[in-house]
Formats: structure tokens, C-alpha cells, sequence
């Protein structure tokens, strides 16, 4: 079968064949190869003629399956390929097959059939009214096809594929307005005829009712006022109250009134609107009891929904409760009672549907900024706290620490963060007693711990100096005996370390504090925890922490016999480093080669194979990365006083570790997990000694450039840019800088060029541009006049296409970089100098340079990148705007007006506003709002 090739069209016969291969051959051999070929045939013009003649033999439901999906596919993805005379027998051919569609097709066939329907429609500007007539035509005799093709329509109008740009969805929009009274009446004709029949519920014919209006619905072409008197809709509300409704059904009629309670948000306030809102606030608070049920018959599906109506109401009527507080309270606020009543539930999962809700209040509130309306919405969040506590609770016969990336760990992780953004609501304050009181009474170690998480939450907003409640749970927690359950005592020391502020204000606890975190490093199970609120005591009490920095240099000599992660043990040297930059200079440096050898000596030993060889583990004792990320967390937080021509204490320290780090370097160089550590030390150590690091530039910059030669690792590119950072203020140091530069360009590009370069090596392209960027900000003459900067701006026009947040961003900013330098006058005396080069680049480059940013808008990068666009255009614009207009002008006329389904694009009115739009900014965020609006017209 691999050796018929697709030059020719193969026989229908052939095709279900290859498909009866891929489902029923014993052999998977042969299952792949079929797979491959028909894979290939999907994609070949021949494709179409054959998916219909194996549709219309209906000779098993595999090949009907693939037929109807490759045509649903060809139609989404490939209808370019159809002449405009096809599209019409295409349609007629498609309309006998949906014709066939019935309560007996195959689901999953007349899915396909439907949508290959759908999305015929809305790519055939010729087909005129085609939603009516489809109505008109099937309402009676293909009801199951027709509410199967209702419920899609609407739902493909917004499809990422079908890409109709703004103006044909203004026209489909328009044609569905127009067919919505034939829809409204089929829908509720069929609901009558459903109801009136005797022998009983067609559950699936009800499904499709309900999710027929929803995708109507939401797609905003029915009015929602009126709809609280639709027949459907109070079908969906009986459904919702029946206690032993379907659940498909039940999840079908929340979703109807969820999507018509998001639309309320953007109603107009009018009396019409209020009335709805009260009508429609009436029923859902119906539904009340109906939860209640679900909660008592254990049925989560159900449950779930109703939590899903009330949170979805509070959001949508949010803004209105917030407008009339305080004065005359709405009287839609009462939703959060229910809301509240969904958080009580035994699940942990149901109050995570709320959490956005309250996220929204706590930012109204917040910008708000008014004591009155905070006050009133005080008891809902005191009601939430306690009712969070409790779903934070550990089941009883839990007898370890939560482990990380469970589904319940992650649970408490959303509350941490839902509390810590509410608690100004009520007041830390008052959380620690209320909760400090709440735990008082109880027995139980779950309660108890949980309601220590919740403290630990909030914490940090405690205010050290006038809140005393604290003092009492500190007392408590430093009481507590070693027998006491494992989970108690660890979150007891999350919550000591995040009250590390608190106690830097009340240093008679410190002493005590300091010799339980030592006790709670001893315990493998605890040490981890104990070590971070260790760090935290270093971080926040740093002065009084000084008399006991040879205890915790002592600390750091054993710190891989406490089983700590690695993260805990550089928190731990990153607390003991910034206690270190508050001694003097003098003792500065000696400490400082204590804290590295203990990290130089084991490197060492593994850069010059003295321990045993073998693959390396992951944070185990022979992995250097474990090492390198100790000595990053030294440099990055020794940060001690010296002045401008002070000798740095730290620079013997760094002689000491270059060398390591250079053998290091040599011995892992294709390594690139290692290498990349390997870099962010050595940018720490060059932004901790800053220039004084000069005695080590010139060979590391000779190790890296030969290392990068054959391993192009983009981390040294990154490195690169913080040499030019550090040391191109010395101009004697600039052509060797620029030295490195050139030698970096020919690997760079080779992998740049090759097929999918740019997209298969973004972390290259972010970090090469990275470095470019920085040569324009620190030292732009020289850059500007090296003979490879052209092959530089000629990579940077191919990749503003590259759709990668960082990597765009970061060619992005290189353009405005080079353009920047051309109009700046902060150094005056350059300042024509850079000029004149920057407007040669401009003169070569700049027409091809708008119009690869005007097409890489329209046709490749998302909307968030539209931001870095306006700013290079406009910046453009600032050197010279007559250029500019005249580009952007030739750039617009070279758009085709159509795409290639004959679909109407953009109009000559449409390019000419756009034109005037980014051409008369004043500022950049005009030139992305235009870009915007205009891109729209594309997707």
C-alpha cells in the first residue's frame, strides 16, 4: 500500500479498504502504513470526490466515519481548494447526506455530517438567507438533523479554523438575526410535540432542545429579555427542580440558564432589564431546595450545576449589587447566600467554583476603597473563611504531610490565595482570633491544623507592631510536644515563617523560635519546612540575626544531612548570604569563601572526575547543577556596601570559583541543564563584583564563544548580554565585546535558517535578540557600524512572525531599540552619529520592515503582541512619519481584499481607516488599537 502514490485518484473501493486495514488488520504494521496513506489521502485534492461516493455507498460505519470526518476537515480547512462553480454541487451533495440524518445515524457520523454543513454555510457568501431556508425546509421532517445543525452553526461562527474575519461574521451574524423567530418557533413547536407525546421522554431530543437555544444564546443573536417567559427556558427550570431528572438533561439546562445569566452582565439598566433580572433572580432562587436534594442524595453532577447557576448569577448581577451598596442594598445580593450554602457542601471541589466570584468582589471592593460598602459585604467573607477552613481539613486518618501536585494540596494552594487576596475585607486581626478562638475547643489535630493553614494564609498582612493576637497562637504553637501529629507541627512551622515580620517587632520569641526551627531541621519529614521559615527569619530579622551567624554557617556545613529539597537548602544559604551583607567589608570576604568552598570543594571533585563516573542524578551529591545553584544563591544575595572606588570583597572569592566554574564548563559543555545553570552563576557573580570582574572576562568570554562553536547553547547567548551590561561602559572593552558577538553569528544563524528554525529554537531567538538589544542600549555606535549588523536586522524581519510570547518580545524590543537610538539625546555629543546610521538601517529596511509587522499581525501573531508592534510602528513614526505612511500605504494595498474561499476580507473604506488610524497616532496604544480592530477583519 506505501507504494501507490496520490499523483492519481484511487478507487473509492481502495480507500475503504486502507480503512477497513487501519480498524481490523491484526497486523500493526499494516494498521500504520494504512494510517500513513490515508492520512496523506485526506490531504489530497482527491479526497473530496471519494468521501462523498463512500457517504453516499453507506457500506460500514468506519468508512462513513472517515468520509464525513474528512469532508467536515476539507471544508474547515481546505475549501480554497474547490472552484466557486464546485461549491454549489458540493452543497446539493451535502444536503442529500444530512437529508439521511436521523435518531438512527450513527452520533458521531451525523456530527460530522452537521458541521460539514455548518461550516459550508458560513464560508459561502453566495448562499443568501441559508439559515431560514434550511429552516423552512426541515423543520418538519428532519427535526433531529436540523436541531443537530442549530446547535452548531452558532457555536463554528467564532471557530479558530474557519478564520472569517469581521465582516463575514457581521453578514452571518445579520442572516442568523434574521432566522431567529424561525428557530424560536421550531424550538418550541418541537418541545409541544415532545410533550404532547404519550409514550413517554425522549431524553437525547430534550438534550438537543436546550443546547440548541444555549448555542443561540450565547452566540448573542437571541434577546434575553423576554426569555424568562420562553417555554424552553421554564422547561430548563422544571428540569433543574426535578429530583430525578436525567443528568444530561440537568446539565443541558444549566448550562441554557448559565449562558442567559451571562449575558444579563451587559444589560443596559432600564426598567424592562430590572424586571427580567427580578423575574429571572425569582427562579434560580427556586432552585434552592433542588440543591439541597442533590446534597442529600449525594449526586455531585447535580449539585455541581446548581453551584454553577448561583455563582454565575452573583458574577453577572455583581457589578449592580456593588452600585447600590451601600445605600439601598440590591436585591439580587441575597445570591450569595446561596453561593454561601454551595460552600458548605462535604466536596472541597464545590466552593472552587466560586473562588473567581469572590476574587472580582475582593477587586471591586479593593478600588473601591470605601469602608461603608466593605462593612456590608464583611459577614459573607467571615461566613467563607470558616467554611474554607473546613474543607481545608485532612481527612482523620491522614498520618503524613500533604504531598505536592495532589488534587487536595492544590485545592488549599487556590484557598491560600483566595484568602490572602479577601482578608483586607475583614482584617488579618480578625481572622487570628476568630480562628485562634475556633480552635481553642477543639480536639481533633485536622481541625486544628487547618485553621493554622488559614493563619499562615494571612500572616504576612498581620501588622507587627499594633496586632497582639498573634502573640498568643505563637505561644501556643512553641508549646506544642513532638508526639503532636506530623501535619500540625509542619504547618505550624509555614506559619512561624511566614510571621517572620511579626516576630522581627517582638524579639523576645526569637531566641526560642531560632532552637524549635533547629529541632524541626532534624526531622527529615520537617526539615524542608523548617529551613524556609529559618530562611525567612534571616530574611526579615537580619539584624538581630548577626550573633547567630556562626550557628548557621555551622547549619550549612551539615545542610546535606537534613534531607532538605533543593529548593529549601539554597533558601536557607539565600537567608544566610543576605544576613552577610550587613557585616563589614573586612569580614565580608572571609565568611563569603567559607559559604562557597563548602560548594567549590564537592564541584571540583566532579568537574575533575574524582568520583566514581556514571550518569548523573538529578539533585543527588555527583550533580554539579545542585552546586552551581548554592554558589548562584550566595552571589545573587551577598550584596555588601562598597563604594565606587572600593575594592569589592567578594573578588578573591570569585578568582576562587572562576576556576572551578571554568573546569566545570570544559568537562559538562554539552550538557545543556548544566550549562544553563552554569550560566545564571556566573551572571550573578558578574552583577555581584560588577566590573571589578574584568580579570576573568577575557577568558570566560574565549571558553564560551569556543564551547558555543559546538554546543550552541542559547543560555551563553543570555550570558553574553550581561557581559555587555557589566563591562561595556570600558570602551577599550567594547571591540572585544563585539569580538564575541561576531563569533556567536555563525552558529546562531545555522540554526536560525535551517527548516523551522526560528519556530523549533525560540529560547535562541530570545536570547540572541536579548543580546542584540543590549549592544543598542550600552554601546550603539560601535554596534551600529560592524559590517554583520544588516544580516542581523534581515533575521529580525523573519522572525517578528514567530509566534512565541518571549521570543517575539524580545525581537520586538530589539526594533525598538535600533530606532530608539536613532532619535535619543541623552548622550548629546553622539547623537548625530547615531542618526545617520540608524537612518541608513531605517532607509534599507524600513518598508520591509512595516510590512512584515502589518502581516505578521493579520495573519500569524495573537492579539497580546500588538502592544510591541504599536511600539516599534510608533516609534518609527517618530524618526520619520511621511515614510512610514507612504510603507504602510503599499503594505495595505498589497493585502488581497479576498482570501482564497472568495470571502470578503476587508473593504478600500476598511484599509483607509486603518491607514489613518496608525498614521495619526499620538500615541502607541493607538497604533495597537487600530492593529486590533483591524486584525479582526482577518480572524
Amino acid at each position: 500500500m506505501m507504494e501507490i502514490t496520490l499523483d492519481s485518484c484511487p478507487s473509492s473501493d481502495f480507500v475503504v479498504e486502507a480503512i477497513r486495514t487501519l480498524y481490523h488488520h491484526a497486523d500493526p504494521k499494516e494498521k500504520e502504513k494504512a494510517s500513513l496513506w490515508l492520512h496523506a489521502w485526506q490531504k489530497s485534492v482527491f479526497a473530496w470526490k471519494i468521501s462523498d461516493e463512500i457517504l453516499h455507498r453507506k457500506i460500514d460505519v468506519e468508512s462513513c466515519y472517515m468520509a464525513a470526518q474528512t469532508l467536515r476537515t476539507k471544508i474547515q480547512t481546505s475549501f480554497h481548494e474547490l472552484p466557486p462553480e464546485a461549491r454549489t454541487s458540493l452543497r446539493d451533495s451535502i444536503l442529500e447526506h444530512f437529508n439521511g440524518v436521523d435518531e438512527r445515524t450513527n452520533h458521531i457520523i451525523s456530527t460530522q455530517i452537521c458541521l460539514a454543513l455548518a461550516d459550508l454555510l458560513l464560508q459561502m457568501p453566495e448562499w443568501q438567507g441559508a439559515m431560514g431556508e434550511l429552516v423552512q425546509r426541515y423543520a418538519q421532517a428532519r427535526e433531529f438533523a436540523l436541531l443537530e445543525l442549530l446547535i452548531f452553526v452558532p457555536e463554528e461562527v467564532n471557530s479558530r479554523q474557519l478564520r472569517l474575519g469581521a465582516n463575514r461574521r457581521s453578514e452571518i451574524m445579520e442572516d442568523l438575526r434574521s432566522s431567529a423567530g424561525f428557530v424560536t418557533e421550531f424550538l418550541h413547536a418541537c418541545l409541544a410535540k415532545q410533550q404532547a407525546q404519550t409514550h413517554g421522554e425522549h431524553t437525547t431530543f430534550r438534550i438537543s432542545l436546550l443546547k440548541c437555544l444555549s448555542s443561540w444564546v450565547e452566540l448573542g443573536i437571541i434577546p434575553i429579555l423576554g426569555l424568562e417567559n420562553n417555554p424552553l427556558v421554564m422547561h430548563a427550570v422544571l428540569s433543574l427542580e426535578k429530583v430525578d431528572e436525567h443528568s444530561m438533561v440537568h446539565e443541558a439546562a444549566s448550562d441554557l440558564i448559565c449562558g442567559i445569566v451571562e449575558r444579563m452582565e451587559d444589560l443596559n439598566l432600564t426598567n424592562e432589564s430590572c424586571q427580567f433580572e427580578l423575574t429571572f433572580f425569582t427562579l434560580i432562587r427556586r432552585l434552592e431546595p433542588a440543591y439541597l436534594l442533590s446534597v442529600a442524595h449525594e449526586d455531585m453532577s447535580k449539585s455541581t450545576n446548581f453551584c454553577r447557576i448561583f455563582t454565575e448569577f452573583a458574577e453577572s448581577s455583581l457589578h449592580r449589587i456593588m452600585s447600590s451598596a451601600p445605600q439601598q442594598p440590591h436585591f439580587s445580593m441575597a445570591i450569595l447566600d446561596s453561593v454561601l450554602v454551595c460552600c458548605g457542601h462535604p466536596d472541597y471541589e464545590m466552593p472552587d467554583i466560586t473562588f473567581n466570584l469572590w476574587h472580582r468582589l475582593s477587586e471591586e471592593l479593593y478600588q473601591r476603597d470605601d469602608e461603608q460598602t466593605t462593612q456590608i459585604f464583611r459577614p459573607y467573607i467571615n461566613r467563607l473563611i470558616l467554611a474554607l477552613c473546613k474543607h481545608c481539613q485532612m481527612e482523620p486518618d491522614m498520618d503524613q504531610v500533604l504531598e505536592e501536585g495532589e488534587d487536595f494540596t492544590m485545592f488549599r494552594f487556590r484557598v491560600r490565595e483566595l484568602i490572602r487576596d479577601v482578608v483586607f475585607i475583614v482584617g488579618s486581626s480578625n481572622v487570628f482570633k476568630n480562628l485562634f478562638d475556633y480552635v481553642k475547643g477543639a480536639s481533633a489535630w485536622e481541625i486544628m491544623e487547618a485553621a493554622l493553614f488559614i493563619m499562615s494564609a494571612v500572616a504576612k498582612s498581620v501588622h507587627p507592631t499594633r496586632d497582639e493576637n498573634p502573640a498568643q497562637v505563637v505561644e501556643s504553637i512553641l508549646a506544642i510536644p513532638p508526639s503532636t501529629h506530623i501535619a500540625v507541627r509542619h504547618t505550624s512551622l509555614k506559619l512561624i515563617g511566614e510571621l517572620a515580620e511579626w516576630i522581627d517587632a517582638h524579639p523576645q520569641f526569637l531566641e526560642q523560635i531560632l532552637n524549635w526551627l533547629l529541632a524541626g531541621l532534624q526531622d527529615p519529614k520537617l526539615s524542608s519546612e523548617a529551613a524556609t521559615a529559618l530562611q525567612n527569619m534571616c530574611s526579615q530579622c537580619r539584624g538581630k540575626m548577626i550573633p547567630h551567624f556562626e550557628g548557621l554557617l555551622q547549619i550549612l556545613k551539615a545542610v546535606d544531612s537534613f534531607n532538605l529539597k533543593p529548593e529549601a537548602a539554597n533558601g536557607l544559604i539565600k537567608g544566610v548570604a543576605i544576613i552577610l551583607s550587613d557585616f563589614p567589608n573586612e569580614q565580608v570576604a572571609q565568611a563569603m569563601s567559607t559559604m562557597c568552598q563548602m560548594q567549590i570543594v564537592p564541584l571540583s571533585a566532579i568537574a575533575n572526575g574524582a568520583l566514581p563516573p556514571g550518569k548523573i542524578a538529578k539533585n543527588s551529591k555527583n550533580d554539579p547543577v545542585l552546586y552551581l545553584d548554592r554558589l548562584s544563591s550566595v552571589f545573587r544575595h551577598v550584596t555588601p556596601n562598597v563604594s565606587e572606588n572600593q575594592s569589592h570583597p567578594c573578588v578573591s572569592v570569585v578568582q576562587e570559583a572562576w576556576v572551578v566554574i571554568s573546569k566545570t564548563c570544559e568537562t559538562f559543555q554539552s550538557d545543556v541543564r548544566i550549562m544553563e545553570s552554569l550560566c545564571r552563576t556566573m551572571r550573578f557573580i558578574l552583577r555581584c563584583v560588577g566590573a571589578q570582574a574584568m580579570p576573568i572576562l577575557e577568558p570566560w568570554a574565549k571558553q564560551m564563544v569556543h564551547v558555543y562553536l559546538s554546543h550552541p547553547h542559547s543560555c551563553f547567548l543570555y550570558l553574553g548580554s550581561i557581559l555587555v551590561y557589566v563591562f561595556s561602559s570600558n570602551p577599550s572593552l567594547i571591540p572585544g565585546l563585539l569580538g564575541m558577538m561576531e563569533a556567536f553569528l555563525p552558529p546562531t544563524f545555522q540554526i536560525l535558517q535551517a527548516e523551522n528554525g526560528l519556530r523549533n529554537h525560540p529560547d535562541t531567538v530570545d536570547d540572541f535578540f536579548r543580546l542584540n538589544a543590549r549592544f543598542l542600549q550600552r554601546c550603539p555606535i560601535p554596534f551600529l557600524q560592524t559590517t554583520f549588523m544588516p544580516s542581523i536586522v534581515e533575521c529580525g524581519l523573519l522572525a517578528v512572525y514567530l509566534d512565541h510570547k518571549e521570543a517575539n518580545a524580545s525581537v520586538m524590543k530589539f526594533f525598538f531599540d535600533l530606532f530608539h537610538a536613532g532619535r535619543s539625546k541623552e548622550e548629546k555629543e553622539d547623537f548625530e552619529t547615531r542618526r545617520l546610521l540608524v537612518d541608513q538601517i531605517r532607509h534599507n529596511f524600513g518598508a520591509k520592515l512595516v510590512e512584515a509587522l502589518l502581516r505578521a499581525a493579520i495573519f500569524n501573531l495573537p492579539s497580546y503582541t500588538f502592544h510591541d508592534i504599536g511600539d516599534v510602528i510608533f516609534e518609527l513614526m517618530l524618526l520619520e512619519r511621511t515614510c512610514v505612511c507612504h510603507w504602510l500605504g503599499a503594505a495595505l494595498k498589497g493585502l488581497p481584499l479576498k482570501d482564497a474561499n472568495g470571502i470578503e476580507k476587508v473593504t478600500q473604506k476598511q484599509l483607509v481607516k486603518v491607514h489613518k488610524e496608525v498614521t495619526s497616532a499620538e500615541e502607541p496604544k493607538d497604533v495597537s488599537d487600530a492593529l486590533r480592530d483591524f486584525n479582526r477583519l482577518w480572524r
